[in-house]
């Protein structure tokens, strides 16, 4: 394997680790991506390579840990898929500077939830989840919506949900996430790789990583005992990804000014 090969398969593990506890790994992946030369577009086409081994990595794992609610994720993953490409329409029509301030103020409202309510997150799943209900739909197709228009911060979304909305606890909030990224990363997939914006080569090392990644936190975040870690590790990756995006933007509008 060429030394970009190598490259590539680490970004892909570390952002399969972060991505499965947390979210946010292509803030790993895509710059690596663009470092190979890749174009914008390519490298967030190719990206959904590592969405999908993390997505399903995790899956089997938390699957065979009886942590996975197929019919709720199935329910729940179509929602959100919908909601994505009414997204991407609107996308067009929006500028950075407010696609920005979309990321940053809902990243911002993530971080609110976890430190006001903690115990929301780190209590056991007691009795069956929360009824479905329209406004449990409402929420998952407008995150849909939301990942459509930036992707970035979605997963963070996606647990928000899985855990005060419809009533799992951390570690099967976790679970279903994965199944819930695996069913909309293969749906992108097949989206990009229509449109030729993969690139094969790069995506298939990309894509071994994030699955070993995935894997490993998968078995971390599916024991009992690591909740508070996971919640922890939730918080910081949250907080990094606010100042990043607030690094990054500034920088851009300073430039341009």
């Amino acid at each position: 394997m060429s030394l970009e090969g190598v490259l590539v398969t680490i970004a892909g593990f570390a952002g399969g680790f972060v991505s499965t506890l947390a979210s946010n790994g292509s803030s790993v992946t895509l710059p690596a991506l663009e470092f190979l030369g890749l174009s914008d577009h390519v490298a967030n086409g190719t990206n959904r390579l590592s969405v999908v081994a993390l997505g399903f990595a995790g899956t089997v794992h938390f699957y065979r840990e009886g942590l996975v609610d197929w019919r709720e994720g199935l329910r729940i993953a179509v929602l959100i898929a919908i909601g994505t490409i009414v997204g991407s329409f609107l996308a067009v029509d929006l500028s950075d500077r407010a696609l920005d301030v979309v990321v940053v103020t809902g990243l911002l409202i993530v971080l609110g939830l976890l430190l006001a309510r903690p115990g929301h997150w780190l209590q056991g799943k007691e009795g069956p989840l929360r009824r479905f209900g329209p406004g449990q739909a409402a929420a998952y197709f407008a995150i849909g919506v939301y990942a459509g228009l930036v992707v970035l911060g979605s997963g963070f979304f996606i647990l928000a949900a899985l855990i005060l909305l419809t009533g799992n606890d951390l570690r099967h909030g976790n679970a279903m996430k994965a199944f819930i990224l695996l069913v909309v990363g293969v749906q992108s997939l097949l989206i990009f790789g229509e449109s030729g914006e993969v690139d094969w080569s790069a995506g298939v090392p990309l894509a071994l990583g994030s699955a070993v990644g995935a894997y490993l936190a998968a078995r971390l975040a599916s024991r009992e005992w690591a909740k508070v870690w996971v919640y922890r590790f939730l918080i910081v990756v949250v907080v990094l990804s606010i100042i990043h995006l607030l690094i990054v933007d500034s920088t851009k509008y300073l430039q341009l000014a």
